[in-house]
C-alpha cells in the first residue's frame, strides 16, 4: 500500500499525554505527526463505572478463589466488549484513516473495518504469565488469552519491542507478519557529553523501576549499606517506588515515587537525577526495567543489570558500558558498583553506554515502521 496519510491510533490512555504507558503512545503519535501524517488519537482506556462493578462483585469472588490470578478488569470479557464498542464508534468518527494502529495486542478492528490493522506492543498476556509468573494460566486467564490470540491473528502487521518476545510470538502465531525493529528511548531531553564530568565526580547511585521491581531495589539497598562505610558520601536515588513500600531505609537514600514527565518540576527533577547518576542499577531477575536502563545509557550512565534474555539478545554477552550481575545478591551488587567507581576508564564506560543506544531514536523507528506498512501490506 501507499504511505499512509492518516492513521487511527488506539491507546489505553490519552496519547497526547507523556505519562501514558511508559511514554510510548506519546512519542509514537508525536513522531507520526512530525512526519506530516494526520493522527486521530483514540483513548480506549477502561470505563470507570464498569470497572468499579467488576471489582466490587466479580473480582472479589475470583480473588478469594484464586489468590494468584492476574485476571483483572483489563482482561475481562466485559472490558473486551466495551472496548470493541469504543473502537466501532471511533471508526465511524474517523472513517478516512488509511491504517488502524493499536498500541496493544489485546484489541483490533477485526470485523469492524476493512482497513489494515497494525499492532504495536511489548509482550502478550500468554508470555506474561508463562515468563514472569512461571505457571499455567487459570480458566479465566485462558479465556482472555484466547481473545487476545484472535485479535493478534487478525492483524496485518505486528511490531514487538523486544527480540526474544518477537521469536516467541513468531512461534505461537505462525505465518503472521511479526517484526522487531529495534528499541526506542523515551526522552525529551537532549543529552550532552559534558555531563560525563558531572557523573565522574558524583557519588549517586540510581534505581528506576515500579513496585514490581522491589526485589532488585531491596537487594540494592542492602548493597548500599555495605558500601556506605567505604564511600561515606554515597547516595541512592530510587524513582518509581515510595519510601513507605520499604520496611527500612538507611540515611542517604531518597525515594521519589513516580515522577510524571507531564509536570515540569517532576520532569526536570527526573532528568537532573539521570544527569547526576554515577551508575544505574536494577538487578531484578528476569527483567531489569529495560526501557529505564537504555534511557540511563542514553544519559551516558553505565549500568548494572542481571543478564536477562532481552538485554543479552540486544547487547550481547560482553558489554563495555557496565556489567552483568549474575545474581540479585547484595554482595555481588556491591562488587559491581565498586568496580565501576574504581574504574580508571570510567569516562569511556559513559561514552560506550551512549554509543550503544544513540541510534534508538523514535524518528528512525517510525521510519522503519512506515516502510513495513508500505511494503508488507497489499
Amino acid at each position: 500500500m501507499k504511505r499512509p496519510k492518516e492513521v487511527n491510533v488506539f491507546t489505553n490512555g490519552d496519547s497526547s499525554q507523556i505519562n501514558t504507558w511508559s511514554n510510548v503512545p506519546f512519542f509514537l503519535t508525536e513522531t507520526l505527526l512530525k512526519k506530516e501524517i494526520k493522527v486521530n488519537r483514540i483513548d480506549i482506556s477502561p470505563s470507570k463505572n464498569l470497572e468499579k462493578i467488576f471489582y466490587k462483585i466479580f473480582y472479589r469472588i475470583l480473588s478469594n478463589l484464586n489468590k494468584e490470578t492476574s485476571y483483572t478488569y483489563l482482561r475481562s470479557l466485559i472490558h473486551f466488549k466495551d472496548t470493541k464498542r469504543k473502537v466501532a464508534d471511533a471508526l465511524k468518527q474517523y472513517p478516512d484513516a488509511d491504517v488502524n494502529i493499536f498500541v496493544t495486542f489485546s484489541f483490533s478492528s477485526a470485523g469492524l473495518s476493512t482497513k489494515p490493522i497494525v499492532q504495536f506492543c511489548d509482550w502478550t498476556y500468554s508470555y506474561d504469565i508463562a515468563h514472569f509468573s512461571s505457571r499455567i494460566p487459570d480458566f479465566f486467564e485462558r479465556q482472555a488469552i484466547k481473545r487476545e490470540d484472535a485479535q493478534i491473528m487478525s492483524a496485518d502487521l505486528i511490531f514487538v519491542l523486544f527480540p526474544s518476545i518477537t521469536e516467541y510470538m513468531k512461534n505461537r502465531y505462525y505465518g503472521k507478519n511479526i517484526f522487531y525493529l529495534g528499541n526506542v528511548i523515551n526522552s525529551l531531553y537532549k543529552v550532552s557529553v559534558n555531563d560525563i564530568q558531572i557523573k565522574s565526580n558524583s557519588n549517586s547511585l540510581l534505581f528506576i523501576g515500579s513496585k514490581k521491581y522491589i526485589a532488585g531495589a531491596n537487594a540494592l539497598i542492602a548493597a548500599f549499606e555495605i558500601i556506605k562505610p567505604i564511600i561515606p558520601k554515597l547516595t541512592l536515588e530510587i524513582i518509581g517506588i515510595k519510601s513507605n513500600d520499604f520496611s527500612n531505609l538507611p540515611a542517604g537514600i531518597t525515594c521519589h515515587g513516580y515522577l510524571d514527565k507531564d509536570i515540569t518540576e517532576e520532569r526536570e527533577l527526573y532528568y537532573n537525577i539521570l544527569r547526576n547518576a554515577r551508575v544505574f542499577i536494577n538487578t531484578t531477575p528476569k527483567w531489569g526495567a529495560f526501557s529505564a536502563s537504555i534511557e540511563a545509557m542514553y544519559f551516558y550512565t553505565p549500568v548494572i543489570v542481571t543478564p536477562y534474555s532481552e538485554f543479552l539478545t540486544t547487547f550481547g554477552q560482553d558489554i563495555n558500558f557496565g556489567s552483568y550481575c549474575e545474581e540479585n545478591k547484595p554482595k555481588l551488587i556491591k562488587e559491581n558498583i565498586l568496580n565501576i567507581f574504581q574504574d580508571k576508564y570510567y569516562e569511556q564506560l559513559c561514552i560506550n553506554a551512549n554509543n550503544a543506544v544513540k541510534d534508538f531514536t523514535w524518528d528512525a523507528y517510525v521510519d522503519k515502521m512506515l516502510n513495513k506498512i508500505e511494503n508488507s501490506i497489499n
